[in-house]
């Protein structure tokens, strides 16, 4: 494959307005995954839809994104990295004002499909470019830099959002995407153009559509299945059946021809196959804590939104800082491979204090295993890129960033149905069990009733149902979730010994990701 060269050593200055632009691009993209959610009760009043159907704001979204996210390398040889990144942009920013302006369901659902289509292509395509723009010692620091930025997206999210809809309204959680959008674009045009190919591969229409219909079948059965009781829905079990036929499909086709829309061959690479598992079970960990923590702190401790948001901000800081670090160890030669592992014990030791907890915690007892766990998020992150990517040929790195951006979404989207499913199933679970001790012919709860002079009426049991036992089942549904979470990280020890360590210090260059 023939590419067009980019330009070689931009200066200080250049490499500055290229972060940048990349990182307010990026922010931008990442931010509107976890800022729309806390606007939706919001939302569902004004476009008169109820509970169910809202959530395919959210949705359409998500299926854009996972539809998209493999041809990153299809139409960066076509069209070049700055073209991509400018298009992206615009697409993005006109996009979510049309989300903005909507006035029914259909009409915001279709823009918000068509937000995911050009925004999917952001995160991948703007991590290639920075890689091109540092030297190979610095690239590291780099992609810890971009990784602060997108550990940002879920943890302002629900706060910023919050914050406009209380403020504004709903339609200004989409209008903040404007500035953002058009600084982006206009910093954009001192980046290099580069990635182009002379000889682009085909377009294999048919393949792309079988993709198309499984992952967004896979994607709606994720976002929907909780909510429509899986599989005794017989709208999941056509999406099922349609995920799997469309997947099975695609998976011969693209290793029947030459040229497939995704060339999924690249998953012979051990690194990439197996970082690319660890990303999707990293996803789970990540995006299933995102979900636990709001509704344990807003729904049974009582936290206001915009408290919720600043005291789960301590684990964005903690991986932060985990970040800068491991770029400087990268830098310094240090074994990716190990400083996963520390990643790996700090985020498994910050998820088993949540297993302890219950409804009469303290801020601080949220706020110091919320920071362990995130300095584990950040060790892990950026090391793992590397190893996923360093025995990877550079002709094939914004492919494979294609593959591996994919699974981290899904990764994320299963992570969300299976946390939520445990929340809901081991609650109804719970409140079984201790229902059955409140009961008249139990001796305790007779004397209880007796000493506080309440009488054995049917207000008193829904008084206590409601008061003590509907928290209870709730925080320990919540419990367990966190449970699933801590197995995550545990899960993730052995894949990462199987990871070949790069050959040299110059293969510890970060590579494009999340």
């Amino acid at each position: 494959m023939t590419q067009t060269s980019t330009v070689s050593g931009p200066g200080k200055g250049s490499v500055v307005t290229i972060t940048i632009a990349v990182m307010l691009a990026v922010v931008m993209q990442v931010l509107d995954l976890t800022i729309v959610n806390v606007a939706l009760t919001y939302m569902r009043g004004s476009l008169q839809a109820n509970s169910d159907q809202i959530t395919w704001v959210l949705t359409s979204y998500m299926v854009a994104n996972v539809v998209i996210l493999p041809l990153t390398g299809l139409l960066v040889e076509r069209y070049g990295q700055r073209t991509v990144m400018l298009w992206s942009v615009v697409g993005f920013v006109v996009a979510s004002v049309l989300c903005g302006q909507s006035h029914s369901l259909p009409e915001i659902v279709l823009w918000r499909l068509l937000q995911g289509v050009f925004g999917a292509s952001l995160a991948p395509v703007g991590q290639t470019i920075m890689l091109g723009a540092y030297p190979p010692e610095n690239r590291g620091q780099a992609m810890a830099i971009l990784g602060m930025g997108i550990m940002l997206g879920p943890i302002l999210g629900p706060t910023l959002g919050g914050y406009l809809t209380d403020t504004l309204s709903w339609r200004w959680v989409f209008y903040v995407n404007v500035p953002f959008g058009i600084l982006a674009f206009l910093l954009m045009q001192a980046v290099p153009d580069g990635g182009r190919s002379d000889h682009p591969r085909p377009v294999d229409w048919l393949g792309f559509g079988l993709m198309a219909l499984g992952l967004g079948a896979l994607q709606a059965v994720l976002s929907l299945g909780n909510q429509d009781d899986w599989f005794s829905s017989h709208t999941i079990i056509i999406l099922t059946l349609v995920s799997v036929l469309g997947l099975a499909f695609f998976l011969w086709r693209s290793l029947d021809i030459r040229h497939p829309v995704v060339n999924l061959r690249l998953l012979r690479d051990r690194n990439l196959a197996i970082g690319s598992m660890g990303i999707a079970i990293f996803g789970l960990a990540l995006f299933g804590t995102m979900v636990i923590l709001p509704i344990m702190l807003e729904d049974y401790l009582r936290y206001e939104a915009f408290t919720t948001g600043l005291v789960m901000a301590p684990q964005g800081l903690g991986a932060m800082l985990a970040m800068m670090l491991a770029g400087r160890l990268l830098g310094r030669g240090i074994n990716p491979r190990d400083i996963v592992i520390v990643g790996i014990f700090f985020g498994a030791l910050g998820t088993w204090f949540t297993t302890l907890y219950n409804l009469d915690i303290s801020m601080a007892w949220v706020i110091w295993p919320a920071f362990i766990r995130g300095i584990g998020f950040g060790f892990v992150t950026i090391p793992l890129f590397t190893l996923a990517f360093s025995t990877l040929d550079k002709s094939q790195q914004a492919e494979g960033s294609g593959i591996f951006n994919l699974m981290r979404t899904l990764g994320g989207s299963i992570g969300i149905a299976i946390v939520s499913t445990v929340m809901t199933e081991q609650r109804q679970v719970a409140w079984n069990q201790m229902g059955g001790h409140m009961s008249n012919f139990n001796p305790a709860m007779r004397h209880y009733l007796s000493a506080a002079g309440l009488d054995r009426d049917p207000t008193t049991w829904h008084i206590l149902g409601q008061i003590v036992l509907l928290p209870q089942a709730g925080m320990r549904g919540i419990l367990d979730a966190f449970v699933l979470v801590l197995y995550g990280f545990l899960v993730l020890l052995p894949l990462v010994l199987f990871l070949k360590k790069p050959a040299d210090k110059a293969a510890t260059a970060a590579p494009p990701a999340e």
